[in-house]
Formats: structure tokens, C-alpha cells, sequence
């Protein structure tokens, strides 16, 4: 079939089967976007490739469910909707072809036997050669109609504004998955002068870009976020952002895994979203992004403690609090001190509160970009780097950045209880001592790297690896965060650790659970203690007697000079006086619940059942320590 460029150029379009060495077909699954290869008369839906004369080294692979679409109607937003795979072909010679990813270095390959199609290959043996099998084209016009979309989507690939137009003036049902496969086909410099164009106001009256940019996000499953988040961006970008802001139900999808992955209903634009963040020029180095509930206790410590060894502003992420800390934190946010967000929404089943407002800030919250280096911890766990590095992180990530590393991960050290049984005011420095390494590990990344994160790792939708070391400068072997802790870091970080303070006191362990776990059941609303895992009471009396150093000594003074500078902010001190009352007056009854609650779980060893409660006897009768 013949198209017609806009520039008046004619080209010829053909349309083929890919045809492997074994005689199978490659098949383009139209749901999950996932290829295989299977015999002709096996293939659950139509695969073909589009190609065009005037780029004889491209080929667009096109699965689909039935038939072609004949009438207008069925390409509607929500209609017709086939995936779309961009390849790089290369010519063998007597029909066969190499393919490549679009922009990809590696082969495709297809497995015999076992119907997999491979994109890791790095030398071609016969399967990695296929054939382009020309198929008579369906007697609709909508296949000359694609094929003329395409040919104006190919010539538009370097030239952002014209992308736009052309990708607006196809079909609407159309234009999520191929706006999907151009964030693949796109290089760095020209996805992000693409993506940058949708950060603008996009109702602005006589602006053809915005209009193209309008009507493309208004085609996608879920706008309405995606377009939060370049509004969110162009609104900073003008200087607008509020110390105080809401992560309310809207965004509860953002806690469900299914709904952040690639090509999930959620997905489509989030990748255009990111590229558009990725061209944020950061003017300052590190931020700390962080979730809370109700540790109000340990706020003003943490964040001088942080302030102390270099970073810059706080994004804290809180849900339904009770303990008072929602006062705190305004003061603090009124103050420039931090940035709040609060994170309470409709509380549904099976949702991850910190992986939701993990993604919402890594993809909703702009002036996060301004910080090069994001850290992620909670209110428990407290950075320490080297001594002979003044304890200052931002040294260490600037000579990891040398190295390439977009991906810094330092070892947890556990610290116990240290026989304390009751919560007293004091650094957690002080109040406790080591008990032993953990293979687990904390991630500091590039903050505009990376489209959402784990409590451990940052993630990314449009990689499998990145580069990935240690704060001692090892290198990852696979480069993939998903493959971590045990196998990655054979012995404990040396130039920076984190301090899990991960059991304190008997009170403070008991108060930890009585505000329910990050654990699918949904948000425990009414306060009670709660556990998933008996293992909990056999963890807190295994770190009772608690044996090590004391590390973050040094440190105390400095961390006490901030805690009385931010002791004299507006308010701060009421605000924390009524947290620590609020705390004393419901600490009893879920130390009560806690002996009560175990005592009834068989789970439990006998001994274990006898030693906790000794413990809480022992709490009874007014003691502060074992």
C-alpha cells in the first residue's frame, strides 16, 4: 500500500508475518505486550509487521485480538487497541533479517521448544534470523489508515512539537499504547523535549502544542492523574508549592502493586510523566523521603540527627494519626523544616501505605526533583556515615557519582533494647546499644532516575538493571534492584551505616504494633495490638540483653543542638508536650493487650509466653529497666 507524508513524499507500506528459523510465528500478545513464538496454527491472536520504504530498517511489530476495525466508532477512547513492539531490522540476505529492540543493542531470539522469544543474544546463530512473510491486507481501510499514521509518527521521531500532532491526529483508542511504545523508541534528549511540552497549561486558548497535548492525556485509561503530575510540575516550575499537601484516596491505587507495573491499567502516560521529571536540572543534593505513623516520639531527634550529616529538606508521608504529631508536623512544614504530605486516604484492603507514598512522591511531587539524591528511611532508622567523613553523607554519594552509581544501598546495623522496658526522653544514641549486622540493605538514589521505590530500593518501569554499588564502592554484580540484600553485600557497609532502631524500649515496641502493620489487611483505623508473625516477642526478648557499641555518640551533641534549635520553632514545643502525653495515657492498655493477645496464641512457645510475661509483670510493678 502507498502513504502520503505531509510533506507530499510517497512511500510504500508492506505487511507481513515474522516468520522464525523453526517455521513459527512470532506472536505479539495484545494484553501483556509479551512475544513468543508458536506454530501458525497455535497463534491466539494476529501478530503482522509494518513496514516502509523509507525506513528499510525499521519494522513494527502489531498483535491484535479479531479483526482490523471498519468503522470510526470502534477506535474511540476505550476502543480497538492492539500492542505495539518497535524493532531494528538488519539485512542478511536472502530474505532474512536480524531484529533488534528499537534502539536496543541486543538480538531477539527465538528458543526452540519452549516458544520463548529472547531480546539478550549478542551474536547471531540462524535463530536470531527471521523472515518477512507478506500477508494481503484486510479489506478495511484501516490498515492503509495505520500505515499512513505510522509513516507521519517515523518522520516526526526527532522534531517534538510535529510528534505531538502526529500522535494526536491518530485514533484515540490508538494512542496510549503507541504513545507507550514511542517513550521506548524516543533517545534521552528528544523523550525529554517531548514529555516537556505537557508541562504547560494545557487549557491555554490558541496553543495548538497544548491542544495536542490535551487531547492525547485525555485518551489515556486513567488521565486524570497523569495530568496532576505535569500540572504539579509547571506550577512549581512557576514557583508555586505548599509545604502542606494531600495523597488522598485518589491516589490509594498507588499502594497496589498490579497498578504501578508496566502496561497496567494505571500505567499508560506514567512513562511520558517520568521523562518529563527526568529533564528537572536539581540545584541542590539530597533530600530524605520518609513515612510515619504515629512517631511523633522521635521526630525532632530524626530529623536533626539527618540534618546533622547532610541533608537538605524532608518529604514525610504520614496516615491517620492519632498520637498528636499531625500538629508537629504543620509547625514544622510552616516553618520550611520539612514538607508534609498527608497520606490518609479510603484505607481499602491489600494496600501498601509506604508504596504508595513512595510512588506518589516520585512521580507527583516536583520539588522533591530539586534534590540530586533521594534517601529513603523511616522514622527508625537514623544514617551514619564514616567518621573520616564528618559523618556527612554528600561526600560519599558525590565519589560514588564518579563511579557511575546511580543506585548507593548502606547495611542495616540492628540495635537492641538495650533492657529497657519504658519509653524516657533522650537520643536513641544514647538509649541504645548494637547487637548485630544485617545483610539487609538502604538505597540513596538519583532522584529523577527513578519512577518509584520499595522500603529497600528504587524502581524504575523502563529498565531491568542500573548501576548499583555499595557506600564502600562495590558493584552490583546483575545491576538489578529486585535482586538484592543476601546476594548483594557479602559483609556490613563500612563508610556509612544505617542504625535500625528497630526494638527499643518494651513500651515503644508494643506502641510500634498497636498501630498495625504495612501488611494488606488495611489501615488499623482503631488502634489495637496487632501482629502477622508470633517471631515478634521472640525478636524483642532475643535484643533485650542487648551487647555492642554505641556509634552515633560522637554525634550527640551536635544532634542536641538541633533539637533545641527546632525546640524553638513556633509551637513545636507545645506540639510535642501533648504528643508525649498522649502516648503515656494510652501506652498501658496495649501493653495490657499485648500479654493478653499472646498468652492466647499457641503459636508461641511456652517459654517465650513465660518470659514476656515476666516482663510486662515486671513493667507492672514500676520498673524502667531489667
Amino acid at each position: 500500500m502507498t502513504c502520503r507524508m505531509a510533506d507530499g513524499e510517497r512511500m510504500t507500506c508492506t505487511i507481513s508475518r515474522v516468520v522464525t528459523h523453526h517455521r513459527t510465528l512470532i506472536s505479539l500478545d495484545p494484553q501483556t505486550r509479551e512475544m513468543a513464538h508458536l506454530a501458525p496454527g497455535a497463534v491466539p491472536s494476529q501478530t503482522i509487521a509494518m513496514r516502509w520504504s523509507g525506513h528499510p530498517d525499521f519494522a513494527l511489530l502489531i498483535g491484535y485480538d479479531g479483526d482490523w476495525p471498519t468503522e470510526a466508532s470502534e477506535v474511540q477512547r476505550g476502543g480497538w487497541s492492539p500492542a505495539f513492539r518497535a524493532c531494528t531490522v538488519i539485512d542478511f540476505g536472502e530474505g532474512r533479517h536480524a531484529l533488534k529492540p528499537y534502539r536496543g543493542p541486543r538480538l531477539l531470539s527465538a528458543e526452540e521448544g519452549t516458544g520463548r522469544i529472547y531480546d539478550n543474544r549478542e551474536l547471531i546463530s540462524d535463530w536470531e534470523l527471521f523472515l518477512f512473510d507478506p500477508v494481503s491486507h484486510s479489506e478495511s481501510p484501516f490498515p492503509g489508515d495505520l500505515a499512513e499514521h505510522g509513516a507521519q509518527l517515523l518522520g516526526a521521531l526527532d522534531k517534538p512539537q510535529e510528534l505531538a500532532g502526529a500522535l494526536a491526529a491518530c485514533p484515540p483508542s490508538l494512542q496510549p499504547p503507541l504513545l507507550e511504545m514511542l517513550c521506548d523508541m524516543l533517545s534521552t534528549e528528544s523523550g525529554q523535549a517531548f514529555a516537556s511540552l505537557f508541562v504547560t497549561d494545557l487549557d491555554m486558548p490558541g496553543n495548538a502544542c497544548a491542544r495536542y497535548c490535551s487531547s492525547i492525556l485525555a485518551t489515556l485509561p486513567e488521565p486524570e492523574w497523569i495530568r496532576d503530575g505535569f500540572r504539579n510540575l509547571h506550577q512549581w516550575q512557576n514557583g508555586y508549592a505548599a509545604p502542606i499537601r494531600s495523597a488522598d484516596a485518589r491516589y490509594d491505587f498507588l499502594g497496589f502493586g498490579a497498578n504501578t507495573i508496566a502496561y497496567g491499567h494505571y500505567s499508560f502516560g506514567a512513562r511520558l510523566l517520568a521523562m518529563a521529571r527526568q529533564a528537572v536540572r536539581p540545584g541542590k543534593t539530597l533530600a530524605l523521603l520518609a513515612t510515619a505513623r504515629d512517631e511523633g516520639l522521635y521526630l525532632i531527634e530524626w530529623i536533626a540527627h539527618h540534618r546533622r550529616i547532610g541533608v537538605e529538606q524532608f518529604f514525610i508521608y504520614t496516615n491517620n494519626l492519632t498520637d498528636g504529631s499531625d500538629v508537629l508536623l504543620s509547625r514544622l512544614a510552616e516553618a520550611g523544616e520539612i514538607i508534609w504530605i498527608d497520606n490518609t486516604g479510603a484505607s481499602p484492603e491489600r494496600i501498601n501505605m509506604q508504596d504508595k507514598a513512595y510512588h506518589h512522591a516520585l512521580m507527583l511531587i516536583p520539588d522533591l526533583l530539586d534534590y540530586r539524591w533521594c534517601l529513603v528511611v523511616d522514622l527508625d532508622e537514623m544514617v551514619l556515615p564514616a567518621a573520616g567523613f564528618d559523618y556527612k553523607l554528600p561526600p560519599l554519594l558525590a565519589a560514588r557519582e564518579r563511579e557511575g552509581a546511580e543506585v548507593v544501598t548502606l547495611s542495616w546495623r540492628v540495635f537492641g533494647a538495650n533492657r529497657r522496658l519504658v519509653w524516657a526522653p533522650g537520643l536513641s544514641s544514647e538509649r541504645f546499644v548494637e547487637t548485630e549486622p544485617n545483610p539487609l540493605v538502604k538505597a540513596v538514589f538519583r532522584t529523577s532516575h527513578f519512577s518509584g521505590a520499595s522500603p529497600h530500593h528504587p524502581l524504575t518501569r523502563d529498565r531491568r538493571t542500573v548501576s548499583y554499588m555499595t557506600i564502600d564502592g562495590e558493584k552490583h554484580s546483575s545491576g538489578d534492584p529486585g535482586d538484592h540484600d543476601r546476594s548483594f553485600s557479602v559483609k556490613p557497609t563500612i563508610n556509612g551505616r544505617i542504625c535500625h532502631y528497630h526494638v527499643r524500649s518494651l513500651e515503644e515496641y508494643v506502641w510500634k504494633f498497636a498501630r498495625g502493620e504495612n501488611d494488606g489487611k488495611g489501615v488499623l483505623i482503631d488502634k489495637s495490638f496487632r501482629y502477622n508473625t508470633p517471631a515478634i516477642f521472640e525478636i524483642f526478648l532475643n535484643r533485650l540483653e542487648s551487647s555492642g557499641g554505641q556509634p552515633a555518640l560522637p554525634l550527640v551533641e551536635d544532634i542536641q543542638r538541633g533539637v533545641r534549635q527546632l525546640m524553638r520553632l513556633p509551637g513545636v514545643q507545645d506540639a510535642c508536650e501533648q504528643i508525649v502525653q498522649r502516648f503515656k495515657a494510652q501506652i498501658r492498655d496495649f501493653v495490657e493487650q499485648s500479654d493478653q493477645i499472646m498468652q492466647c496464641d499457641d503459636r508461641i512457645d511456652s517459654d517465650v509466653r513465660a518470659r514476656w510475661a515476666a516482663l510486662v509483670e515486671m513493667w507492672r510493678e514500676g520498673a524502667t529497666t531489667v
